[in-house]
């Protein structure tokens, strides 16, 4: 003889909690999946020849170049390059620059890395 719920449903009580558990994974990891491919590390919309400023977040920004925060002005940007020093070093100084601001959003080792020169 199996074990009834009392109701006489057939079910036992845990596996409608179950279900709506694998509901709410299925919905959380989604919004995960979502997150992950819709990140956005700040640099965006920013190409050579504009004047950038570091943000109180650590985030890089386009400004004016007249703005007195303007910290450079971008002779280039590569996305998804290697971050460690030595390869932004390298990667900027053949640019010209010997300054640059490495993406908040650098995973696996790359990122975006924007070399910057005096902007006056």
């Amino acid at each position: 003889m199996t074990d009834m719920p009392p109701d006489g449903s057939g079910r036992l009580g845990a596996t409608p909690t179950i279900k709506r558990l694998r509901w709410v994974l299925v919905v959380v990891f989604a919004f995960l999946v979502f997150r992950a491919l819709t990140s956005d590390d700040g640099t965006r919309d920013i190409s050579a020849g504009q004047c950038v400023t570091a943000a109180a977040s650590g985030d890089v920004r386009s400004v004016d170049c007249s703005d007195a925060s303007a910290v450079g002005r971008v002779v280039h940007v590569a996305r998804n390059a290697f971050t460690d020093d030595a390869s932004v070093r390298r990667l900027c100084a053949s640019h010209g620059s010997t300054r640059a601001f490495t993406s908040a959003d650098a995973s696996g080792g790359t990122g975006t890395v924007i070399c910057v020169v005096d902007a006056r």
